[in-house]
């Protein structure tokens, strides 16, 4: 089959490789059909992920047709439309017997490499995966919506970690993808006003039309702006899409007295905190990492309607245009929010 490999850094390459098959009676095989590249993805061809180890075929949100069952899966069937959890939790660490899965430090992660091992991904025209973490499509949704359930899943996830979030207003610092789709959530988990805030124009624009309230660029006198539209108080919550200390810094500094910041960017490893500012405002900051069932829940909100993932996608491509496309995202010099590769 053919397959995007990494095969190291600014290294990605379509190659043939041997079609994968069933490793147990408990797995299925799906056809490819959308995989969306993620901002993770791209540290990992530029090198500086380490889950990802080359070779490697990446990919972890995507979409497809189930094309062959194991003999003990019965809750499936051939041609069925599907996304995946990509997470594959063990079910017997500590984590996952109270309920965090995504705390999993047994798992293994489709299209990365982890402490368990490598999974290769869903870059490619086929891949096989437990039937367990099979998450069957609504009619509704197509197959590109279905390749961002699973960043949408993320936020949504950050999202509900925020306590004052209900009747209250949210700053949303970074409309990347994950911002963008946190405004999205924080809207429909009952926020009253939305402020979604980042450096370049074109994305706060993007941000307005998916319900931002107010759209802020943070070279401008921001915390001003944020505070006329609470009252001079500061916002309930920020989510920080971006997770570097100047980010962080915003929400500090725009979030009220008690409030919530949720961390879900991880732009760097080590983030200065104002520990006074922390402390003596009680302020409460909140990591946020991946999803456990958010992405059924996202697959509800999109097939109602309730959430736009297709107006993220900017870019729909060919597998085969997958080296050029990485070099021209991993560039930075593009407009692109979220691209979808397409297998024939």
């Amino acid at each position: 089959m053919k397959a995007l490999v990494y095969n190291g850094p600014n290294d990605i390459r379509l190659m043939d490789i041997d079609k994968p098959q069933l490793g147990s009676s408990k797995e299925v095989c799906i056809r490819v059909k959308a995989v969306s590249i993620c901002g993770s993805d791209l540290s990992g061809y530029k090198g500086t992920s380490k889950f990802r180890e080359p070779p490697l075929v990446m990919g972890h949100e995507f979409s497809g047709d189930i094309v062959t069952i194991g003999k003990d899966v019965t809750d499936l069937r051939i041609g069925q439309r599907v996304t995946v959890n990509p997470n594959l939790y063990c079910g017997k660490c500590h984590n996952c017997l109270e309920g965090r899965t995504n705390l999993c430090s047994n798992r293994k992660t489709v299209g990365t490499k982890m402490p368990a091992g490598k999974y290769d991904g869903a870059m490619a025209e086929y891949l096989c995966v437990p039937a367990t973490a099979v998450i069957p499509l609504r009619h509704s949704v197509s197959y590109e919506e279905a390749a961002l359930l699973e960043p949408l899943a993320v936020s949504l996830h950050a999202v509900k970690q925020a306590r004052h979030l209900a009747g209250g207003s949210v700053a949303v610092v970074g409309a990347g993808p994950i911002g963008l789709l946190a405004v999205q959530c924080a809207k429909q988990l009952g926020a009253a006003t939305v402020i979604a805030l980042d450096l370049v124009d074109e994305r706060l624009d993007r941000a307005r039309q998916l319900g931002a309230d107010i759209v802020i660029n943070s070279n401008s006198d921001f915390l001003s702006q944020v505070k006329d539209v609470t009252n001079r108080i500061g916002a309930a919550a920020a989510i920080d899409a971006v997770g570097v200390s100047n980010s962080l810094s915003q929400c500090m500094q725009m979030v009220r007295d008690g409030g919530d910041i949720v961390l879900v960017g991880l732009g760097s490893g080590v983030m200065n905190v104002d520990t006074y500012e922390l402390v003596c405002r009680e302020i409460s900051i909140q990591g946020s990492y991946i999803y456990r069932e958010e992405m059924q829940e996202g697959m509800e909100m999109v097939a109602n309607g309730d959430v736009n993932v297709i107006d993220l996608i900017t870019s729909v491509l060919p597998l085969e245009k997958g080296p050029e496309t990485f070099a021209r995202l991993a560039s930075g010099r593009t407009n692109d929010i979220k691209v979808v590769l397409q297998s024939a």
